[in-house]
């Protein structure tokens, strides 16, 4: 009887030492898939907050993107980067106070955000980002989630939506290219491409305060003249 006893539990142990851990599966969808079903011509979304809610299951790097990337485009859709830049301005200041998703006053939640409006653009949005996820990888993460690094993109970011919200042209694609830029790296933990978004949203905001202080036209012609 003590022989069997012994020879069960050395069975149990032998089990338990061999025993696998379960697996942590986590649902990371790529960005395509999550722009396709956005602006997708299916898609229920009708206002900001709805918008909002589906977008923070993703977290506020996604949110960041959602919001930049009709206005980055070659093509922007007409009239949004006005619009997007209040909600980007509210991620920012979210940002630069450690919050990892975005909160939207009623009034601002209440508002139209027609995804069918942007389908023009939603085949140039989806091959950029799909360029991109081909090329971007984690690298040099512990830049990317510095809380001092946080701080800045949160004025960064704070800076670029105020560019985007003046009705002067010029001012509005640049700057959202470089929040989307600073969105895809977060998303992504690419401390290489958040650097390069760094980079290109400090010559935006260049081009801007250059615009406001000589004029569009002025500093067009002058761009002409380098390059050409």
């Amino acid at each position: 009887m003590c022989d069997t006893f012994a020879a069960m539990n050395a069975e149990q142990t032998i089990t338990e030492e061999i025993r696998i851990p379960e697996q942590v599966v986590t649902d990371r969808r790529k960005l395509s898939e999550i722009l396709g079903k956005i602006f997708s011509e299916h898609s229920t979304i009708d206002s900001y907050g709805a918008l909002v809610d589906e977008l923070n299951h993703h977290g506020m790097a996604v949110i960041l993107i959602i919001f930049s990337i009709p206005s980055a485009l070659p093509i922007p859709a007409a009239g949004y980067s006005t619009v997007l830049s209040i909600p980007l301005l509210v991620i920012g200041l979210r940002v630069l106070l450690g919050k990892d998703n975005l909160w939207l006053p009623e009034n601002m939640r209440s508002r139209e955000f027609r995804p069918s409006k942007l389908a023009k653009v939603k085949n140039v949005m989806l091959r950029i980002v799909s360029f991109i996820e081909r090329f971007s990888r984690p690298r040099y993460v512990s830049l990317v989630k510095s809380s001092s690094t946080r701080v800045f993109l949160g004025l960064l970011i704070c800076a670029l939506a105020v560019s985007m919200a003046l009705p002067i042209p010029g001012t509005n694609t640049l700057p959202a290219g470089g929040i989307f830029l600073i969105g895809f790296s977060l998303l992504e933990d690419d401390g290489l491409l958040l650097l390069a978004g760094v980079i290109y949203s400090i010559a935006a905001l260049t081009m801007t305060t250059l615009i406001i202080w000589f004029g569009y036209e002025i500093v067009k012609a002058a761009i002409a003249g380098f390059f050409g």
